[in-house]
């Protein structure tokens, strides 16, 4: 009965992430109009949390945990990843998508006087705070895009952020978390293609999240030719090796 109720959760999950990708298609193509889209997937995401928390219980993974605290640590962890993994994946998809595809900015219209004065401090912020606290600068981050949606720095910095948190995490947390970082650092990329971490860090969520290889070349190619920053280069150099072992198999 375990297993049956195991497979059943398994082929939601699957089903529900599947459906968060072609409702975003279908956004994009003009199929939906921004009230549906929001609503459905606002719905689709909720429910794959769920499912996902009732896949991933503890009652599931207990046997690989050694101690009561190892067991609170985790549970911990996954209650902070879902967390974060709804409310950034709820927002790419319901506001900045939409703002993208309407051509209008959310809250905070212009980036004038005290506005733009405020994006600033909160960057200065989650600057200081990226890996003191990651969260807390997801947050300043989120804060940034709520005013600015195209700030590419704060997209990046978010995405890549999000990935290193998930990277520890179940497989599915990491689905969730490429999904989510991939979209804001292709944005970011849009917008900007002449910012250098941006592709720096897709390339290396595409080898470690994703396990595209190639897609991941491609993007840390792009990154050393922009002469990232000293701190960016020592995470690209890293992984570069690695990249180029596993094609070379």
């Amino acid at each position: 009965m375990a297993n049956e109720n195991q497979s059943s959760l398994e082929d939601q999950r699957t089903f529900l992430l599947n459906s968060i990708r072609e409702l975003d298609e279908e956004f994009v193509v003009g199929d939906l109009d921004q009230d549906d889209y929001r609503s459905l997937r606002s719905d689709y995401v909720s429910r794959t949390a769920e499912v996902i928390k009732q896949i991933e219980s503890p009652q599931t993974t207990s046997t690989v945990l050694q101690t009561p605290r190892d067991a609170t640590q985790f549970t911990r962890l996954r209650k902070n990843l879902l967390t974060l993994l709804i409310v950034i994946v709820v927002a790419v998809g319901s506001g900045w998508l939409v703002a993208q595809q309407s051509g209008q900015r959310l809250s905070g219209q212009s980036l004038t006087g005290g506005i733009e004065d405020s994006t600033a401090s909160l960057l200065s912020r989650a600057r200081a705070t990226n890996f003191i606290d990651p969260k807390a600068a997801i947050d300043l981050y989120s804060q940034v895009l709520e005013v600015d949606p195209d700030n590419v720095e704060a997209l990046t910095y978010r995405a890549w952020l999000l990935a290193l948190i998930a990277r520890g995490a179940g497989d599915e947390i990491k689905k969730l978390a490429f999904l989510s970082a991939s979209n804001d650092l292709e944005r970011a990329i849009t917008i900007d293609a002449n910012y250098p971490d941006a592709h720096c860090f897709l390339g290396i969520v595409r080898f470690r999240l994703g396990g595209d290889a190639v897609g991941a070349r491609e993007q840390l190619t792009i990154c050393a030719s922009q002469n990232p920053p000293a701190e960016v280069k020592s995470f690209v150099d890293a992984i570069v090796a690695e990249v180029n072992a596993v094609l070379s198999e």
